[in-house]
């Protein structure tokens, strides 16, 4: 069983599929040679370019897009998604905030993610204090 903290937020969030227009090259969807996009959810946005259906209105929303916003969600096609989809990275799982993570979230009514919290520092006097790699150790108080 996973900690709570090791939960993929993406799971309970979906804010992203039904906030922004998920383009991506035209040549991604299966009915190209190497094409992994199921070509029956998606729809024609330009010569060079497709998006997931429903991406491209006034309100969108992911065809792919299973559940319900903020509680629990999947991608139907999770495994063959685009590589806009691949790209698109949660805020703070490389420690670093993805800000149309962040107002995606909050144009539904979540609240950003927290930055990862870390680990509390060590006083040098504390027994279980160790030097940082590549420096001498702290001097002790005496």
């Amino acid at each position: 069983m996973q900690s709570p903290e090791t939960v993929n937020p993406c799971i309970t969030c979906g804010a992203c599929c039904a906030t922004y227009r998920a383009s991506f090259y035209w040549a991604e969807a299966d009915d190209r040679p190497g094409g992994t996009v199921p070509v029956e959810v998606t729809e024609k946005l330009n010569d060079f370019r497709r998006v997931m259906r429903g991406t491209n209105q006034k309100n969108p929303r992911c065809i792919a897009l299973l559940g319900e916003i903020g509680k629990s969600v999947g991608c139907s096609i999770y495994e063959l998604r685009s590589s806009v989809c691949r790209d698109f990275d949660v805020s703070w799982i490389h420690g670093v905030r993805n800000e149309r993570c962040d107002q995606a979230r909050i144009a539904w009514g979540l609240e950003p993610l927290p930055a990862p919290c870390m680990a509390p520092e060590t006083s040098p006097d504390d027994p279980q204090h160790t030097a940082p790699p590549n420096r001498p150790p702290l001097p002790r108080a005496a």
